[in-house]
């Protein structure tokens, strides 16, 4: 905001303390301005949400199938022993 528009500003400037132009950043800072870090760390999101969405199911599907399909399961193993185990 400039006071009669003779470029005289309103408030005073803050001064610096550190080197111009730098200062400190934090991880996420620098993740947040660059876009392919924000794209990888997305990446890095899916990959870990589509990981744990396989070893749900995984767990799911070795819990519920034996209670479904108990009986020829145990079929299956009395008809091939070597793959029953």
């Amino acid at each position: 905001m400039t006071t009669l528009d003779h470029r005289l500003t309103a408030t005073s400037p803050v001064p610096r303390v550190s080197s111009p132009g730098r200062r400190a950043r934090g991880v996420l800072a620098a993740v947040a301005e660059n876009a392919y870090l924000r794209l990888f760390a997305v990446l890095v999101v899916v990959a870990a949400g589509a990981a744990l969405l396989a070893v749900g199911i995984a767990v799911v599907i070795d819990l519920v199938v034996p209670l479904f399909f108990g009986e020829q399961l145990a079929a299956l193993a009395a008809l091939f022993p070597r793959i029953g185990g």
